[in-house]
């Protein structure tokens, strides 16, 4: 058997799959043999738990060596013991039941005369803690810290304590003593034992909700008396000289002045009316680290960032969010990449609490758009959407059309959902600007038109049709089919399908004008339909649309022989393969052979359009002026079958992707005729209430907690799911602590299209804030994926 180096070298240099497995079985096997041998030599003992460890990190199996780690921590040799410790560490976990085996010899090494040995009896005993070990072992790690006096012991058992409140939180009882004790000055107590405090108060506090004894009220008030000695310790820190022993990148210890900072954040949310008297000097102190740290090195940046959080964490004072701001601006401003995007980052959680603070640094913002990195680019798309408002829209919208214009092939998903918010803004903000809205969207169909959504296409239709200036429109159209003729200067890509369908969508609503203005001839209108057709005859949306044109279109000419040449574009279809296409040309050639004022009603222009409101609430078309109110039902009668006959109210939007042949498939008739259940469909439609807070999210759905009615000792709680994507199979598993009881309520709805809502009830019953641990499986995607999301949610009353 070679050496480790040999090993590592002889698997890197394996060709192929198939290759790199022969290398690493052999050599499995061959440990396996070797550690069976009980005269083998220690040396090479060592030498092949190196090379386990090292199958470890490739995904090997090695739980075949596990005792051989034992064995090694029981040898008094140094080099076995540090070995041993570390295969113990990597290769073993809490839940092992070999652990059992450690109890003894990590007691006789927390006693061990030699502390190096004691260090990692330390280090193992925190990194494979267990509620058992914690039990057997604590008395030991607390003898070290009640009489040893070597600085890196006591580090070491200070954080071996954090970890041991961890797993059990009654040992906070035993522990918290040694905070103030050893909470000495800078001059008499080490950064490494200060570090460790810093730790131990961070575990005593989060310990809280766990802790079942009733003197924590004690404890906690002890904790808070210590917050001057944490003021004093940064104040020294950052204003007075420091040992160049700490200094980093002309810091002084950033490490120990972020985890000071986390643990004083942790002590004012504990106790806020406790903390009360100490956040006028907080304030100050986090003033001067703010304006008098080094911005220019990443461990500043690393303390400057835990001021910010802070800052925002505890609410403090305004000038000092604004600092906050700025501090997170000058990141911007910087060429690290890791601090960009923290500044990013943390700036969307701020942007609601300080949007005026944040839209003074929009040029930054703007630049991180152009980042050659595409989780920056990201991150900056999403900041610039939420400090989109009335008055910078117009702007932001012209910055991040830029920006669509330079997204690459690779870019491909941010350029969907940049255009898909985009859209959507033009209808949210009702701009009063109507020209300049409709340029601006016409600009992102040419650039991005590919990446259009069938829905968001239908936007940009509505918003066409909608136009109340007909010249201004009528100019938006030709410029449209100007660039599909190829008379322009501008052009697009062969890819851009939704340029094609808007343009086929306009010959066929708007021939008849362009023809009376002498604009384009009847033949071009029709040269184009037919060239669509030839070459995208296996595209079923752009056929779809094209038929739809192209029998619109036959009611307003008068040439016949271009008639004839849009009666043979939908006959081409009679025998599609696609069945939706092939109807739909069916249909259409026996409209084409009505009588003229038949035809005249039915393929009128078409409506105003409102779009339905997300509540469920679907308000009536507003008909357009000279049009009779019924034809928009003529219409849909006539070419969907499933049509309600006696409806009063219709849904414009949907009416408008169904002439299309793009309706959303929930509105087609079931295979059971049964006919749509609207009452489930209207259940999943239900509105949020906006005093439900927004608890969860993820890419497929947001999860919002209401707190219906509260008493003293029952809380009724209703939990609304909103549906990012197509969801089924859902299913919502809660559990709360053990002195609380939990009844979940029946969930209204288990299958999800995009953008509906369920909603689950819970009572809860028991003293104190509840706190929810939330669970959620569900299939989505095609083919079905099934997903779990997981969450805790803690009530303020």
């Amino acid at each position: 058997m070679g050496s480790l180096r040999s090993f590592i070298k002889d698997v890197r240099a394996a060709k192929t799959l198939a290759e790199e497995r022969s290398i690493v079985t052999k050599e499995s096997a061959r440990i396996r043999t070797k550690l069976k041998d009980d005269h083998l030599p220690q040396e090479k003992r060592r030498k092949n738990i190196h090379k386990l460890l090292y199958l470890h990190i490739l995904g090997e199996k090695t739980h075949f060596a596990q005792v051989e780690c034992i064995n090694l921590i029981a040898s008094e040799d140094f080099r076995d013991k540090r070995l041993g410790y570390l295969a113990a560490m990597i290769l073993l976990d809490e839940n092992q039941e070999i652990l059992t085996l450690l109890t003894n010899m990590l007691n006789n090494d927390l006693n061990h005369p030699n502390r190096y040995v004691v260090s990692l009896a330390l280090s193992t005993l925190g990194s494979l803690m267990s509620p058992e070990l914690a039990r057997d072992l604590y008395s030991d790690v607390e003898n070290i810290l009640a009489h040893s006096k070597d600085d890196f012991l006591v580090k070491k058992a200070l954080q071996c304590a954090a970890k041991l409140i961890q797993k059990d939180t009654s040992l906070v009882e035993v522990f918290f003593p040694y905070i103030n004790s050893r909470l000495v000055s800078n001059q008499q107590s080490s950064h490494g034992v200060l570090l460790g405090v810093a730790k131990l108060c961070q575990a005593a506090i989060t310990a809280k909700e766990k802790y079942e004894y009733d003197n924590y009220p004690e404890i906690l008030q002890s904790m808070v008396q210590s917050i001057p000695e944490f003021f004093a310790l940064l104040q020294d820190m950052n204003f007075t000289s420091f040992n160049p022993e700490y200094d980093v990148g002309g810091t002084c210890d950033p490490f120990l002045q972020v985890e000071l900072l986390y643990t004083i954040r942790l002590l004012f949310e504990l106790a806020p009316q406790e903390t009360e008297s100490y956040k006028d000097k907080l304030n100050d102190l986090l003033t001067k680290i703010a304006t008098n740290s080094d911005g220019a090195k990443n461990s500043a940046h690393a303390v400057l960032y835990e001021c910010v959080r802070t800052i925002f964490a505890l609410q403090l004072d305004q000038s000092l969010k604004v600092l906050g701001v700025n501090v997170l601006a000058k990141f911007l401003s910087g060429k690290d990449n890791n601090t960009k995007y923290v500044a990013l980052n943390t700036l969307l959680h701020v942007v609601p609490q300080e949007p005026q603070a944040v839209q003074k640094h929009r040029k930054f913002i703007s630049k991180c758009l152009f980042d050659p990195d595409i989780s920056i680019k990201t991150r900056a798309v999403e900041l610039t959407f939420a400090i989109l408002n009335d008055s910078n829209i117009k702007e932001l919208i012209e910055e991040l059309t830029a920006f669509l214009k330079l997204t690459s092939e690779d870019d491909k998903d941010l350029a969907t959902y940049v255009v898909e918010h985009m859209i959507g803004l033009f209808e949210q903000y009702k701009l009063g600007d109507e020209k300049w809205a409709l340029e601006a969207t016409v600009n992102i169909l040419m650039i991005v038109g590919e990446h259009i959504s069938l829905e968001r296409l239908s936007d940009i239709l509505i918003m066409i049709n909608n136009a109340r200036d007909l010249d201004h429109k009528i100019q938006v159209i030709r410029r449209i089919l100007d660039v599909s003729f190829a008379k322009s200067g501008e052009s697009v890509s062969s890819a851009n399908l939704g340029w094609k369908l808007v343009s086929a969508w306009c010959i066929g609503e708007y021939g008849d004008t362009l023809l009376e203005s002498n604009i384009y001839l009847d033949t071009e209108l029709t040269g184009y339909l037919r060239t669509l057709d030839g070459l995208y005859s296996d595209d079923c949306k752009i056929i779809g649309y094209v038929l739809t044109a192209a029998l619109k279109l036959s009611s307003r000419l008068q040439n016949p022989s271009c008639i004839e040449e849009l009666r043979q574009v939908i006959k081409g279809h009679n025998k599609d393969t696609n069945l939706m296409i092939q109807t739909k040309s069916v249909q259409y050639g026996i409209l084409f052979n009505l009588p003229a004022k038949e035809k005249h009603d039915i393929l009128g222009a078409m409506p105003l359009f409102e779009k339905k409101p997300k509540s469920g609430a679907a308000p009536a078309a507003r008909p357009k002026f000279g049009t009779k109110p019924q034809e928009p039902d003529l219409l849909l009668e006539l070419l969907d079958d499933d049509y309600p006959k006696k409806s009063t109210t219709s849904n414009a939007a949907g009416s408008l992707l169904d002439i299309f042949g793009s309706a959303p498939q929930s509105s087609a008739k079931p295979e059971n005729g049964k006919g749509n259940d609207t009452a489930g469909l209207t259940q999943n439609l239900m509105t949020i209430p906006k005093d439900a807070p927004e608890a969860f999210r993820s890419t497929d759905l947001d999860v919002h907690m209401k707190l219906k009615s509260l008493n003293d000792y029952e809380a009724h709680v209703e939990m609304f799911i909103h549906a990012n994507a197509s969801i089924n199979s859902l299913q919502v598993l809660a559990a709360v602590s053990k002195s609380k009881k939990l009844t979940l309520g029946s969930l209204s709805a288990s299958t999800l299209a995009p953008r509906e809502n369920c909603r689950q009830e819970m009572i809860i019953t028991g003293g104190g804030k509840p706190k929810l641990r939330i669970k959620l499986t569900f299939n989505t995607g095609s083919p079905s994926i099934t997903k779990t999301e997981q969450f805790d949610y803690k009530f303020d009353q």
